[in-house]
């Protein structure tokens, strides 16, 4: 086999398998898309409470109540200080967004930190922060979101108790670098949730894409075979990404002998284009527009500071913006936008169009950019597929058509632009998974950015996700600290601080390598060095995987996987003395490798320290805890609130079921009402302050008064079957036994005859048996009988309990079904054996003596036995009791 194959077979083997349900997320700056990947459960996208399929990626608070999604976008214009909207930017960033998006921005601490504000935070957030000025980090914000987004997925099982989910699949901007990947883990994290995958989002569209199709066959060794080039074009709400790749299949044997080859898709990135530029610039635009507008009609500057009137205006902007996707004029609408001040006006394409002539070009150069990356030209691309909600603007689209020129035909409309990027992610999840029957992925994606350390290139650009690179230290000091920094590829419109934009590289991580003298102390072997090896990991986060003392005498003849692979599964070449004492010396080195203790330290962007996270996931928790109690407390007092109606219904006058009131006494009425209308009373008081125990237990005292009327409406209706059960089990019971007796006697009969030549079958049952039925039947008629003296006297008072209760009849039904049972299934006993030197005695056989196994007597297949009641009643053998009622029956939670 060769070594490539090898290697790719021991990878597959090694790949994450999905044993449980995962969560794909595709987090937009705008909207979050959410799919679940589960045995038994659709695959599509997880709507959100109000059935929609993507969700405004919001969190925010109204007062003491926290909210997400539509509701929290609709809380904004009353509650603009505590709205949360595009987080997604501002993670692992240390710079403030120039676009006024913010209600109540961010602010940067002297640790060059962004967190936001929360005015009168919730009383329940503990611990409580010691200002208000600085509650909520970027990367916190997130964390609330993601506690939505897996409620809404495991609210699918609709069981009371969901099935957790703890593994997440998620897209991520391809360029995105080491600081923004590793806010979204920590965000994660923070919940709890372990990160299987971070594919890019074009990487998601890709495999989308690649769900129902077919590609070309390329031979990776020889380069035989064509691929086929596609681009991704990407632009949301606050960026714009294109996004070049390689599709392709291979066919491999995966051993020699193998009859059948793997084939495999591969999707492979080459190149990456972006811009800062979305959606939200054209939102921007529309609200100077509609600003300026508003206030040359009416004078009211005033409106520039409003907050909650700016708030109107931005969802204002979002419709008028969609209108003008698809016509040239649209009519704007805001009641009182500002000092009760109704706004009236119309907007053209073309005004809109002339605001943005300068942004504009931006939304082409993602494509140039990517095209260059990847070392291709528009005549190598099969089609460029469109993606994001931003493609749907004529503007867009016109500057996408002045890049592609000719090869406008080439614009592909044949992937979902909303969805296609977390469906993408789901159908990877399912391919890692085992329990679904998937074909073979080969995803691969590269870095758009270097790994520096010091003047050399660790991870140039266009490195796999994925790879290790060793880096060999002289082991002549006591400790080695190595820093670590990452290129700054700045497009243009980029928001990033001047500091960034004028620095070539930003610091991300150093890497301190500990106790070098210790491990020398006890090394034997030639030149010591130290081997530190350093990864850029699938997720594109940089971080050291291992540090060893090792000699740097060559290893290996042949060295190398090749060399490595060959000594592992052995050689036939037989070696000489002297190539054997070689051989031993270097195994002896190799074999020499001490482990040495590293330590990492985040450098440039602060992240999240130790206990930033654990103050984090004490408030997240405080807040789950209070909003789980506020939902049981919710649910009790609805439970209860229903159940003080329906009561009420049944003892009114004119209820259409009379049940309740016929089954129980006017006391008892008296007394139940009384507590209705008490309960009523208490509950318009405290309805909103009442804790969830105490709701509890006064549905609880009126059940309590309830219940003997339950009993009584209850049992009064199941008599009529328990009468008709009881009288089966009776019936067949008597029946058994007449059976059973003439059977036996007939054994007797034939034994008093019988020789040892030809000795006499047994009789199946003893006597005890037998004996044990008969009482059993005559201890019901008894009980029967005088249970039925006292219920007939009652049969005319439903407001009487009744004597006679199903449950009883039920459990005595069933042992005496059970003891029949067991001796019809008994065994037949066998004919004793003859005896060759038997004397002329005609001693018939005892009724132990089983003898010979015949067939079971002719009862055991006459007798009507009806095997599948499970539960008997009322009435002695001979009254069948009263007739059961023509009432229907309401259920417990009717009456």
């Amino acid at each position: 086999m060769r070594v490539q194959h090898l290697v790719s077979l021991l990878l597959l083997l090694l790949a994450p398998a999905i044993q449980a349900a995962v969560l794909a997320i595709d987090y937009g700056a705008e909207f979050t898309k959410l799919s679940l990947v589960k045995p038994g459960v659709p695959f599509d996208v997880v709507l959100d409470k109000d059935s929609k399929r993507k969700i405004q990626s919001v969190v925010g608070w109204k007062r003491e109540d926290r909210v997400f999604g539509a509701e929290a976008k609709m809380a904004a214009t009353r509650f603009p200080d505590t709205h949360f909207p595009y987080v997604k930017p501002l993670l692992g960033s240390t710079a403030l967004s120039p676009l006024p998006v913010y209600p109540n921005p961010p602010s940067i601490t002297p640790d060059n930190t962004l967190v936001f504000p929360h005015p009168s935070p919730p009383s329940h957030l503990s611990p409580s922060p010691s200002s208000q000025d600085e509650v909520w980090t970027p990367t916190a914000l997130l964390a609330h979101q993601i506690s939505y987004f897996r409620h809404l997925a495991e609210s699918l099982s609709g069981t009371s108790t969901p099935e957790p989910i703890n593994q997440v699949i998620v897209t991520v901007p391809a360029w995105w670098d080491h600081f923004q990947r590793k806010a979204y883990r920590d965000a994660l994290e923070l919940q709890g949730l372990s990160c299987l995958a971070m594919i890019g989002e074009g990487t998601g569209v890709a495999l989308n894409y690649a769900m129902t199709r077919t590609f070309p066959t390329f031979n990776l060794e020889t380069g035989e075979g064509e691929k086929e080039y596609h681009i991704i074009y990407d632009s949301g709400a606050l960026s714009t990404t294109a996004t070049v790749l390689a599709f392709y299949q291979t066919s491999v044997l995966p051993f020699p002998k193998s009859k059948s080859p793997v084939n495999t898709t591969h999707i492979e990135v080459l190149g990456t284009g972006w811009e800062n530029v979305g959606g939200v610039i054209l939102d921007v635009a529309l609200q100077e527009i509609l600003t300026a507008d508003f206030v040359g009609k009416t004078g009211q500057e005033g409106i520039v500071g409003d907050k909650r009137a700016l708030a109107k205006l931005v969802r204002e902007a979002n419709r008028v913006k969609h209108i003008l996707s698809a016509n040239q004029e649209a009519t704007v609408a805001i009641e009182s936008l500002y000092n009760d001040v109704d706004y009236r006006s119309r907007l053209s394409r073309a005004a809109l169009e002339s605001a943005l002539e300068e942004t504009a070009p931006l939304f082409s150069l993602p494509l140039t950019a990517a095209l260059a990356s990847a070392n291709l030209t528009l005549s190598d691309i099969t089609s460029v597929i469109l993606f994001g909600g931003n493609t749907r603007v004529p503007l867009v689209q016109s500057a996408i058509k002045s890049v592609l020129g000719h090869a406008e035909d080439r614009i592909a409309q044949n992937v979902n632009t909303d969805e296609a990027a977390v469906l993408g992610a789901a159908y990877y999840g399912a391919a890692l998974s085992r329990q679904f029957k998937m074909k073979n992925l080969n995803v691969t994606e590269k870095s758009v950015s270097d790994i520096i350390m010091g003047e050399e290139v660790i991870f140039p650009k266009g490195s796999k996700l994925g790879d290790r690179q060793s880096i060999a230290l002289p082991a002549d000091k006591g400790e080695v600290v190595l820093e670590f920094a990452q290129s700054q590829h700045t497009s243009a419109g980029a928001s990033l601080s001047k500091q960034e934009i004028d620095a070539k590289s930003r610091p991300i991580l150093s890497v301190q390598i500990l106790d070098i003298d210790k491990a020398l102390a006890n090394f034997t072997s030639p030149s010591p060095i130290v081997n530190l090896t350093m990864r850029l990991d699938p997720r594109g986060i940089l971080h050291a995987s291992n540090a060893v003392l090792s000699s740097s005498v060559i290893e290996s003849k042949e060295g190398g996987v090749a060399g490595a692979l060959k000594g592992f599964f052995g050689g036939k070449k037989e070696e000489t003395a002297e190539e054997g004492s070689e051989k031993a010396e270097t195994e002896n080195n190799k074999s020499q490798k001490v482990a040495l203790k590293f330590r990492e330290k985040q450098l440039g962007v602060k992240t999240m320290s130790g206990e930033e996270k654990r103050t984090t996931l004490a408030r997240l928790n405080s807040i789950a805890s209070f909003e789980a109690s506020k939902a049981a407390r919710e649910e009790a007092r609805n439970s209860l609130e229903g159940y003080l109606y329906r009561l009420s219904g049944f003892l009114s006058a004119d209820a259409d079921n009379k049940a309740v009131q016929e089954y129980s006494t006017k006391e008892e009425q008296k007394t139940l009402k009384a507590l209705v209308d008490e309960t009523f009373e208490w509950l318009g008081e405290h309805a909103e302050s009442a804790e969830e125990k105490l709701l509890r237990a006064k549905r609880a005292a009126l059940e309590k008064l309830e219940a003997p009327i339950i009993f009584r409406f209850t049992e009064d209706h199941k008599r009529g079957k328990a009468v008709e059960d009881f009288q089966q089990a009776m019936f067949a019971s008597r029946a058994f036994l007449v059976e059973a007796r003439k059977n036996n006697t007939a054994a007797l009969e034939e034994a008093a005859t019988a020789t040892p030549e030809n000795p006499a079958i047994p009789p199946k049952y003893t006597e005890e048996e037998l004996k044990n039925v008969e009482d059993m039947m005559k201890a019901n008629e008894v009980w029967m009988d005088e249970k039925m003296k006292v219920q007939v006297t009652l049969e005319d008072d439903r407001t009487k309990d009744p004597v006679i209760v199903s449950g009883d009849l039920d459990e005595r039904g069933k042992n005496l079904q059970s003891t029949v049972l067991k001796l019809v299934n008994k065994k037949a006993p066998r004919r004793p054996r003859p005896s060759p030197s038997a004397t002329t005695s005609t001693a018939p056989s005892l009724p132990t003596d089983h003898g010979p196994e015949v067939p079971e007597s002719t009862h055991d297949t006459d007798l009507e036995w009806n095997t599948a009641t499970t539960s008997t009643t009322l009435a002695s053998p001979t009254d069948h009791g009263p007739d059961p009622p023509t009432q229907s029956v309401p259920s417990h939670e009717e009456l």
